[in-house]
């Protein structure tokens, strides 16, 4: 399908493992600007469709539109840190990576880890995690922001943190939130409902 720079769409994407179907028929266009809510039971395909979106998995049919090679940011449950890295070298390793600055201490305060920048990530809680992770998923500005579900190992000071990244990505570009949780559909102009 075609691409405009400021629209991110899926049209007709669906995903089957075997003979059976977890989706079909997927379509959305979003607006840059915009968050997409993306609901449904357990099982309904939600963090399929999400490492679909951030190219971590192929679709079994149907497209959707990128721009070249988009600066993507992604958190998800799935995603491992590297356990013996400390929360500040996480930083640094990954702006190594994507060849840009690293602001590891303006991150680390943002995301609520500060006094932590010294900690192993294996020593870390689930919810720190979650903070690091979006942290790192943000240091590079995407373009689009793919969650899931990431307020659900966080504590009431952590969803403040994570609606003000929310709001930031939505200055910026595309928001793409898997979620259950009815208060974080606020962030969001469009749902979609898997199963």
């Amino acid at each position: 399908m075609g691409c405009r720079e400021n629209f991110f769409a899926a049209k007709n994407v669906g995903k089957r493992f075997g003979s059976q179907w977890v989706f079909r028929g997927v379509e959305f266009e979003i607006p840059q600007g915009e968050c997409l809510a993306v609901t449904g039971p357990n099982g309904s395909g939600k963090s399929t469709l999400l490492r679909i979106l951030a190219r971590l998995e192929q679709p079994t049919e149907g497209t959707f539109s990128a721009f070249d090679r988009p600066r993507m940011g992604c958190v998800a449950p799935d995603l491992n840190l590297y356990p013996p890295l400390t929360v500040y070298e996480h930083f640094l390793f990954a702006a190594r990576l994507r060849s840009v600055q690293a602001n590891a201490q303006k991150l680390i305060e943002m995301v609520g880890l500060k006094g932590a920048e010294t900690l192993p990530a294996s020593a870390l809680s689930t919810g720190m995690k979650t903070r690091l992770k979006l942290g790192l998923a943000v240091q590079h500005e995407p373009a689009l922001l793919i969650l899931d579900e990431p307020g659900s190992s966080l504590d009431a000071q952590g969803k403040a943190m994570l609606a003000e990244i929310v709001a930031e990505q939505k200055r910026r570009g595309f928001l793409i939130l898997a979620t259950n949780d009815h208060s974080e559909l606020r962030f969001a102009e469009q749902e979609l409902r898997l199963g």
